[in-house]
């Protein structure tokens, strides 16, 4: 296992984070804005999570660490 030089880059561009932020910000926007709490569905932020391991497997060229991938 290696672990990645450029965090911040991965944090940010990587699609399985994206994935996890979401499912996040469907789960605090009912507490902030209590009327949103019906019209978001329960299942939305599952569904992200869920396919936070499938973005996982999709080929990121833009996360490279240098010109040759190593």
């Amino acid at each position: 296992m290696r672990l990645v030089k450029n965090k911040r880059r991965v944090l940010t561009w990587s699609l399985s984070m994206w994935c996890v932020y979401l499912a996040g910000l469907f789960e605090l926007v009912p507490y902030i804005v209590p009327y949103l709490d019906d019209w978001i569905p329960r299942w939305l932020s599952i569904l992200f999570l869920v396919a936070s391991p499938v973005a996982r497997l999709i080929h990121q060229p833009d996360l490279k660490e240098n010109d040759n991938g190593r």
